[in-house]
């Protein structure tokens, strides 16, 4: 009679216990790959307000050159000299270039166009828009 009760005794087989390890294996891989997601996405934000506001600084500084200042700085694509800068901010390097249109959108108007470029886990580009009289 005593050797039935051992045969009857509760308990967890190999077999189920092997079955949980798997389930809550996944389950914490799960957890890490959305860590890592939630990570980038933010880290990717921070870049990318850091590079408004290495944009917004930029427009704001040719828009409050003089006119005739203004006029003399000749910028008709990215790559002219003395368009084009390099910025450290948030531990990366932000290569920012602008580029000066005449009478665009309209006459009397100069639009101004400032791109930013980075590169953290991907190669990334900004480009922010203002106009200004002449």
């Amino acid at each position: 009679m005593k050797l039935k009760q051992l045969n009857n005794a509760a308990g967890f087989t190999l077999v189920e216990i092997l079955v949980a390890l798997i389930i809550f294996t996944f389950a914490v891989l799960g957890l890490a790959v959305s860590t890592v997601t939630i990570t980038r996405t933010n880290n990717n934000s921070h870049l990318n307000g850091a590079a408004i506001n290495l944009a917004q600084a930029k427009l704001e500084e040719l828009r409050a050159m003089k006119n005739t200042a203004f006029t003399a700085l000749s910028c008709p694509n990215y790559s002219t000299s003395g368009c084009f800068d390099t910025q450290a901010a948030s531990g990366l390097t932000f290569n920012r270039s602008w580029m000066i249109t005449a009478n665009t959108p309209a006459a009397g108007m100069n639009k101004i166009d400032v791109k930013i470029d980075w590169t953290d886990y991907r190669t990334q580009s900004m480009t922010f828009s203002s106009s200004v009289a002449q």
